[in-house]
């Protein structure tokens, strides 16, 4: 084979090549039957939210869990008592709230929210100099049949750590 046939060869195989090196960045729905790449950025100086998944709506609201990072330096103990000043504020009922760890409060609630009774159960994790609040919401008539599964998708959160203890991705400007 030429030096030029070897070339076209490469060139023409190279997009077979690219979605194998991508494979493993991927989020999986089997059920669903799909996969997708990730659309990721490192967490910064602004609150985002990464990702928010959905169950099919009941009585016009769909089920959701989202992944919000929140830049927040203070610990995990003035975030649960802001938290639980804002919950007050909004007039929600907390059902129950735990520590998990040394990092990791756990929020379950309920109340009104514009014009519709919901029912909430999160998780906010510190890792740096961020929150990583992960909060699966329902229809209060759903949550009996929907807990289970919210419950299991929040808990099963996890910071990836870095070589510092803080997440591999991080690039806060507080460092």
């Amino acid at each position: 084979m030429t030096t030029k046939q070897t070339i076209v060869l490469f060139v023409a195989m190279l997009p077979l090549y690219l979605p194998a090196a991508d494979s493993t960045n991927r989020l999986r729905f089997p059920l669903a039957r799909f996969s997708i790449a990730t659309l990721e950025s490192p967490a910064g100086p602004t609150p985002h939210m990464p990702l928010t998944m959905s169950l099919p709506a009941v009585d016009k609201f769909a089920a959701n869990v989202n992944v919000q990072i929140q830049p927040y330096e203070g610990t995990i103990e003035e975030y649960e008592a802001l938290t639980l000043k804002q919950f007050k504020d909004f007039g929600l009922k907390v059902i129950e709230r735990k520590k998990v760890g040394k990092l990791v409060i756990v929020f379950h609630y309920s109340g009104e929210l514009q014009g519709r009774l919901l029912h909430w159960y999160a998780r906010a994790e510190k890792s740096g100099d961020h929150v990583y609040l992960v909060t699966a919401t329902t229809g209060e008539g759903q949550w009996a049949e929907q807990a289970a599964k919210l419950k299991a998708c929040v808990d099963s959160f996890q910071c990836e750590k870095g070589e510092q203890g803080a997440p591999s991705n991080a690039a806060s400007p507080h460092r």
